[in-house]
């Protein structure tokens, strides 16, 4: 197994876009409210024949703002399933790449630094894939 992961490779024949809110008093619950909403968009858009994912979403409660990325056909798409969800984006990029490492990558003639935080133990992180 490599050291990283290709979210790209996720949904396969699919461009991917970026959408960002920007949402005043972020927290985890409102987070998860917002993705919920969105998955179950995107479930009922992609059952009548238009496929849409949300691959990854990234919060930054600091900024107030929350990413989302999409693997679908068209920029539309993304924005119908947006307004389906009742979170239209403020803002929509194409074209996107991301990808997520998962383990540190080694480098040469340096000694490698053990990981010592886990996701599950930082209290304001989270993971949504």
């Amino acid at each position: 197994m490599g050291a990283s992961f290709d979210v790209m490779d996720a949904v396969a024949d699919m461009a991917y876009y970026l959408a960002e809110w920007y949402l005043p008093e972020l927290t985890a619950e409102s987070v998860d409210d917002v993705v919920a909403k969105l998955d179950a968009a995107a479930v009922l858009i992609s059952s009548e024949g238009t496929p849409v994912q949300l691959v990854v979403t990234l919060a930054v409660p600091t900024d107030e703002v929350l990413y989302g990325v999409f693997g679908a056909g068209s920029s539309d798409i993304v924005s119908k399933t947006c307004l389906q969800a009742g979170v239209p984006h403020q803002r929509l990029s194409a074209d996107v790449g991301t990808r997520i490492r998962h383990e540190p990558v080694p480098v040469s003639g340096a000694e490698r630094l053990p990981i010592t935080a886990r996701s599950d133990s930082l209290p304001n992180a989270k993971t949504m894939l």
